[in-house]
C-alpha cells in the first residue's frame, strides 16, 4: 500500500492522546463514541474533508485527501450492558479472535497475515500496523467501496457465475450475498473461491460470521473484497 505519511500523521496528531473512555458500545448494539463531536472538530481543523464512522469495536477515519487507505483505531475494549433495573454494568471486551482478545483491529491484521500465507489475501482488504501512539496501535487498510454505498451498479457478474453462486446459496454452501460471490468467481476463478470457502470452514471459522453490506464491497479496480473481517463478538 502507498500512503501519505504527513497527512495521516496530521490527522492522528489532532486526536491523540485519545480520551480514556474512547469508544464504547452497549449490549443492544446502540453505538456511541465518547467525545465524538470533539474528535470530529479536531480532525476538521487539519482536514476539513475527512469524516469518521464506527462500528462496535473500532473507529474508521476516511479522507478524500488520503487516496488509498483508511485509518482504523481500536476502541478501548469496553462495552456496557443495561440491567433490568436500569443500572449500567461495564465489562471489558474479551472476544476478539486474535493474540489480544480486546483488540479487533489487531485480530483483523492477524487474519490478513494468515490469509497471505495461504495465498488467499486477495479476498480481504490489505491491512498493516502503521504505528503505536500512547500504547494505542493504529492500523491502515486499503480503501474499499462498500456494498452499502450502492456499488452494485458498477459490477456485472457473468450469468454462469451467478448460477453457481445461487446454487451454492440454495445448498447452504455460502451465506454471503450471491452477487458478491459471483463477482469473486469471475475475478478469482472457481478453484480459488472454493479454496477460500474451504479455508473459512476449516482454518478460520469466524472470518465470515459478521459479513453484511457494510463489510463487503469492491476495490477501485472492480475486484470484490471484504473490508471488515474481525467478526465482532466472536
Amino acid at each position: 500500500m502507498t500512503f501519505d505519511h504527513k497527512k495521516i500523521d496530521a490527522i492522528l496528531n489532532s486526536i491523540f492522546p485519545l480520551p480514556k473512555e474512547f469508544g464504547s458500545v452497549n449490549y443492544d448494539y446502540e453505538f456511541e463514541v465518547i467525545n465524538e463531536n470533539t474528535l470530529r472538530q479536531a480532525i476538521f481543523e487539519v482536514d476539513p474533508f475527512a469524516y469518521i464512522c464506527y462500528g462496535a469495536s473500532k473507529l474508521v477515519i476516511i479522507s478524500p485527501k488520503i487516496e488509498n487507505v483508511v485509518i482504523k483505531i481500536p476502541f478501548n475494549g469496553v462495552y456496557y450492558s443495561i440491567e433490568e433495573d436500569g443500572s449500567i454494568v461495564w465489562e471489558p471486551f474479551h472476544w476478539a479472535p486474535g493474540s489480544d482478545n480486546t483488540n479487533y483491529c489487531l485480530a483483523e491484521y492477524e487474519k490478513y497475515c494468515r490469509l497471505k500465507t495461504y495465498g488467499l489475501d486477495c479476498f480481504v482488504a490489505k491491512t498493516c500496523l502503521y504505528k503505536t501512539i500512547d500504547k494505542v496501535r493504529v492500523f491502515l487498510q486499503e480503501k474499499v467501496i462498500l456494498n452499502s454505498e450502492s456499488c452494485y451498479s458498477n459490477t456485472f457478474p457473468s450469468e454462469k457465475s451467478k448460477s453457481i453462486a445461487q446454487k451454492w446459496w440454495s445448498e447452504g454452501v455460502i451465506h454471503i450475498d450471491p452477487e458478491w460471490i459471483a463477482s469473486c468467481l469471475d475475478k478469482y476463478g472457481k478453484s480459488k473461491v472454493e479454496r477460500f470457502l474451504w479455508y473459512c470452514d476449516n482454518i478460520d471459522l469466524d472470518i465470515l460470521e459478521d459479513i453484511h453490506s457494510s463489510n463487503i464491497g469492491y476495490r477501485v479496480n472492480g475486484t470484490p473484497v471484504i473490508a471488515d473481517y474481525s467478526n465482532f463478538l466472536d
